[in-house]
């Protein structure tokens, strides 16, 4: 309502001078320019908006020369610039969205996949689980003599054995991670079941030998990655509990990003001073606490400032900043050889610098638990 009525004051004043008014297209592109949107068409669009504004330049020269025609074909140029500004705008996040769904069901079928095998494995160790058990009844309902009960016997033990060979290679995913020797052991049992249905137990036996052998070659070669991939687990496990327990802390953020968990501290200082304010070390003793919890994670400090002041003097108050959160955490009981301590000063903004509500957000002390690579779980 106060724009219009300037609006409308604005075009008094210049009727009464001689000017005439400006066209309501004009006043409608200027509405646009002064819209919530206009700064992100600016980040996203610049070719174009730079285009709008020099077609909206020209529209007001034309008026200002008093040539209302011109100046009404201008503007109607930066409309229609502005609006295809906005709809590649558009065509982007729809773009963008697409993206993120198609990586959602790529990671869907990632899983329905390993699902499915899984399932496969399960439905062989039931199928085979079933033979063993029917060759055993049928052993015990037709087996007579003495000596070849004993030989059943042994060869049936000798298959259970190495049945359950095949189980301990199962329960560590030998399948997957040593698919040779698992395979081998797997069509081995398989033929040592047929001997001993076929009476053949000399021959069973002495099969289900070889077959508890590469069974044990499978769980060799399969548990050093079964291992890391548990520890991988186990890692990204107590990555969602940092993630968890920073969002509990009193004015902190959590998030997750490539390098690891994120725990943002904020209004820790006050302006200029590197000291942490009474009021905030609470935080700062949580953010301790939680990294004395997960013992094996490094840690990042990063200090951030907004970008007021010399740049040079932004980056030595953050990284004495970062350095003052380091300290603080070791006062608490964390090694010094777990933390880094890195300054970043304006480097590395995640807002706009140009509002009150931007610059606070980017001055910030990060905590970044550092997600360890496959090559240190390996260690």
């Amino acid at each position: 309502m106060r724009r219009a009525l300037a609006a409308l004051t604005a075009t008094l004043a210049l009727t009464a001078c001689g000017t005439p008014p400006k066209p309501a297209v004009l006043l409608s592109f200027e509405e646009l320019r002064a819209g919530d949107n206009a700064i992100a068409l600016q980040e996203r669009q610049p070719e174009l908006y730079a285009e709008a504004e020099a077609a909206y330049r020209r529209a007001l020269t034309a008026w200002e020369d008093d040539e209302p025609d011109d100046a009404t074909h201008h503007t109607r140029i930066a409309h229609t610039v502005w609006r295809t500004a906005v709809a590649r705008s558009q065509v982007e996040d729809r773009r963008d969205a697409q993206k993120a769904a198609q990586k959602r069901l790529s990671a869907a079928e990632e899983a329905l996949a390993d699902a499915n095998r899984r399932k496969a494995l399960a439905e062989d160790g039931i199928a085979r689980q079933t033979r063993i058990i029917e060759v055993q009844t049928r052993l015990a309902a037709a087996e007579a003599n003495t000596r070849q009960v004993k030989r059943a016997a042994a060869a049936q033990a000798a298959v259970d054995a190495a049945a359950m060979e095949i189980q301990k290679a199962e329960r560590i995913d030998a399948a997957q991670h040593a698919p040779g020797p698992y395979n081998k052991a797997t069509a081995a049992l398989k033929l040592a079941l047929d001997q001993l249905s076929a009476g053949d137990y000399r021959a069973a036996e002495a099969t289900a030998e070889l077959v508890a052998t590469d069974a044990r070659a499978a769980v060799t070669a399969a548990q050093p990655a079964w291992n890391l991939q548990q520890t991988m687990r186990d890692r990204e496990a107590r990555l969602r509990a940092i993630l968890e327990a920073g969002a509990q802390i009193p004015g902190a953020e959590a998030r997750l990003e490539a390098r690891g968990a994120v725990i943002t501290l904020r209004d820790l200082f006050a302006t200029g001073k590197s000291s942490i304010l009474p009021e905030r070390q609470l935080a700062v003793q949580l953010a301790a606490r939680v990294a004395q919890d997960q013992l094996p994670f490094k840690l990042i400090i990063e200090g951030h400032t907004d970008n007021r002041g010399r740049k040079q003097a932004n980056l030595d108050i953050s990284r004495d900043r970062a350095q003052a959160v380091a300290g603080f955490m070791m006062g608490q009981g964390v090694a010094n050889e777990r933390l880094t301590v890195i300054g970043r000063g304006d480097d590395e903004p995640i807002a706009d610098n140009s509002t009150r509500d931007g610059r606070a957000q980017n001055r910030r002390v990060d905590i970044v638990f550092l997600r360890p690579t496959k090559a240190e779980l390996a260690q």
